[in-house]
């Protein structure tokens, strides 16, 4: 990796190798949980910021062949997911280097939850707030609500239960599962 050749945006501040090259319209320290921010390098070589779909414009130009992405957490913690489904779909067809400089990505901005005390001691909203934090299994947290499901009732729930019980997909009771032991085993 080209270490001469490295470009950030930094609140609305362009900067080339740690020199301010100027201003940008777009601020990622203002982004909000589930808005979608877009990286994308254009046909003539510019890099492009995206949020929500909205191309903020050319950020920097003359950009190397080859561009590595990095994303930087600073400040609330938060999580990202890298998302680059054209790549994946045009991966068999072109050479990986060329699809990494072409293809553009997203960075899915979610909430981290940090969870506090043993689970076995959560409330119920708690255990519903667990549950939301799990990704795709947020429609499940009316049902443990309605039910009553506190820490001590969810740790007695097995992977059958949350299938047969709550008609989960096994997929997502797994998820659940080895979500609660991680942070059991934390405690």
């Amino acid at each position: 990796m080209d270490m001469e050749n490295i470009r950030t945006l930094s609140g609305n501040s362009l900067f080339k190798n740690g020199k301010r090259m100027g201003s940008y319209s777009l601020n990622p320290d203002t982004v909000q949980v589930g808005d979608k921010l877009g990286i994308m390098k254009a046909p003539d070589s510019t890099l492009h910021f995206h949020l929500n779909g909205i191309d903020h414009g050319k950020a920097f130009s003359d950009l190397p062949k080859v561009v590595y992405g990095v994303v930087e957490i600073c400040g609330d913690c938060c999580q990202v997911s890298i998302i680059n489904k054209d790549c994946e779909s045009r991966r068999s067809t072109e050479n990986r280097a060329e699809l990494a400089t072409e293809a553009g990505a997203q960075v899915a901005i979610t909430k981290t939850h940090s969870f506090s005390g043993r689970p076995a001691d959560w409330n119920v909203d708690a255990v519903c707030e667990f549950i939301t934090s799990i990704p795709d299994c947020s429609p499940y947290a009316a049902k443990f609500r309605s039910e009553h499901i506190d820490g001590a009732a969810l740790i007695e729930l097995d992977k059958k239960d949350l299938k047969e019980f709550f008609y989960m997909p096994l997929g997502l009771a797994v998820k659940i599962c080895s979500q609660l032991k991680k942070l059991e085993g934390k405690k």
